[in-house]
């Protein structure tokens, strides 16, 4: 099967796009597979002094494919625990890139689809977009290193009521917090993430090299470690009859008539 996730080249930037519109760029195994190749060969090619990493459609990722998740523990084997590890293979080589990495994201960006963006090092968004939690409603915890880079970058307690109580930050609202650093109308965010880009691409490629390694050993040591045990925790919470419930019910309710399109 042709992977949705396609890597082009302008120049020395290298272009991650997430292309499956149809189901709203949501994560699962051929995504996590899809996005391992191209950053493989990303981390292979010396060439490329930044990556910007954006999606088509209307929505920057939706998250983790609950149908899949709901279809995995209905019948009680290892699926969820192979996706959230290969979920965090993927947030890991994002992070090991020694070049930056930019997310240009328009409409939603939920769940895991929060984590991927918070995973870049720099977040371009549209006027659009809304970075949403979801976890809590449906019973588990953070995945994909999202309480991480939160915790990082909010301080714990701010990150905690984004996590439990605010649920979902608006473009400007994430922008005040730090984390976005640029919002953008919808028509200009393409350019805006390319101009973003070319900024980097001017500097002398080992001092951003440079940079990005000395930031990077500052702010996120023991982030494998976290992943590890962040995982264990949403496996906790997974195997109780709410997260089901819930899944389930959200399932039901996203592919009813009156919420399809047409």
């Amino acid at each position: 099967m042709q992977s949705n996730i396609t890597l082009t080249s302008h120049d020395d930037l290298a272009v991650i796009t997430m292309g499956n519109e149809a189901r709203a760029n949501s994560i699962d195994l051929e995504f996590c597979d899809g996005m391992l190749r191209v950053l493989s060969e990303i981390e292979a090619q010396e060439k490329y002094r930044a990556v910007v990493l954006r999606a088509t459609g209307r929505i920057f990722s939706s998250g983790g494919n609950l149908v899949q998740i709901l279809d995995g523990l209905h019948r009680s084997d290892s699926f969820l625990e192979t996706l959230i590890s290969a979920l965090n293979s993927v947030i890991l080589m994002l992070r090991r890139l020694p070049i930056p990495v930019i997310a240009s994201v328009q409409g939603a960006a939920a769940g895991a689809g929060f984590s991927l963006a918070m995973a870049c090092d720099l977040v371009v968004a549209s006027h659009s977009a809304r970075f949403v939690v979801g976890y809590g409603k449906l019973g588990t915890s953070t995945d994909g290193g999202l309480s991480f880079h939160l915790a990082r970058r909010l301080g714990a307690a701010r990150a905690l009521q984004l996590l439990l109580v605010t649920n979902s930050l608006s473009a400007e609202e994430a922008n005040s917090l730090g984390l976005v650093q640029c919002v953008a109308h919808p028509p200009a965010l393409e350019e805006t993430t390319l101009a973003m880009a070319r900024d980097v691409m001017d500097l002398p490629p080992l001092a951003v090299r440079e940079m990005k390694s000395r930031v990077s050993q500052a702010s996120e040591h023991g982030l494998a470690q976290h992943l590890e045990d962040e995982k264990r925790a949403f496996l906790r919470c997974a195997s109780s009859e709410t997260f089901y419930q819930r899944v389930a019910e959200f399932v039901k309710r996203s592919h009813s008539p009156r919420n399809l399109p047409g």
